[in-house]
């Protein structure tokens, strides 16, 4: 798992490097395949929009394509999912978006932090959270621009323009390919929860007479609980389940 920088080394001078990767061929083919993986996951979760509504998911995909924000797209395909799909069903559906949402942090770091590297690390990448970067590069401006000639305080200028380490995450090769992995998984297990949820097997649609189903529903949920992330996001839900049922009154 990745690391911040104050854990690796607090004092390291980090410096904007979006070439970060040119020296390192396999760290790099690792980024494409988690940013491959990622879009798949997000285009199997559009899928599975149609699968919770069936023939009526013309006017929600409308909606559901409208709303450009991730986090709004996953609450309206949870609302749906909610009302339209049994308990057993939710939980499945439920257990998967926990598994996606588990996953997607080391990407988002790569798709919207800034690159970065340092000398004392020529192995790893850096990311640096973007918020911490402008309120460094905003209050070392700010003191650039109120210094007078000699009067600049050249200690201070060197701390104001340095990174908080602790908003820095360190990635090297084998962090990237636990991410990849990961993702890989998760992408798995998206697949498989569209066709878990296929209208075939809820009775909205019935297979033709000279169609025979070569798996059945519980086949697939073994095949999904067989998945270490899902295995893990499933035991957590039904745990979370019985202590609400004994707290309940």
């Amino acid at each position: 798992m990745s690391q911040p920088l104050n854990r690796v080394i607090p004092d390291a001078l980090v410096r904007h490097d979006p070439n970060v990767l040119d020296n390192k061929p396999k760290m790099a083919h690792l980024v494409a395949s988690i940013f491959a993986h990622w879009a798949l996951i997000e285009y199997r979760l559009s899928l599975l929009l149609v699968r919770v509504l069936g023939a009526d998911a013309a006017p929600a995909l409308a909606m559901f394509s409208t709303l450009t924000a991730q986090h709004l797209q996953l609450g309206a395909l949870e609302a749906a999912a909610k009302v339209a799909l049994s308990a057993e069903e939710f939980d499945v559906f439920k257990a998967t978006i926990n598994v996606t949402d588990s996953v997607q942090t080391p990407r988002n770091h790569l798709a919207h932090w800034i690159w970065a590297s340092c000398l004392e690390l020529p192995e790893a990448m850096l990311l640096a959270e973007p918020k911490s970067a402008k309120e460094r590069d905003r209050e070392f401006t700010l003191a650039l621009e109120k210094s007078e000639g000699n009067s600049i305080n050249v200690e201070e200028m060197t701390k104001l323009n340095s990174y908080d380490a602790a908003k820095v995450r360190v990635y090297k090769e084998t962090d990237l390919r636990r991410v990849n992995r990961d993702l890989e998984e998760a992408s798995l297990i998206a697949f498989l929860v569209v066709v878990y949820l296929d209208g075939s097997f809820r009775g909205r649609r019935k297979l033709p007479p000279d169609v025979k189903r070569g798996i059945s529903r519980e086949q697939i949920f073994q095949q999904l609980y067989g998945q270490r992330l899902f295995r893990e996001a499933w035991d957590r839900r039904k745990v979370d389940r019985k202590k609400s049922r004994q707290s309940t009154p």
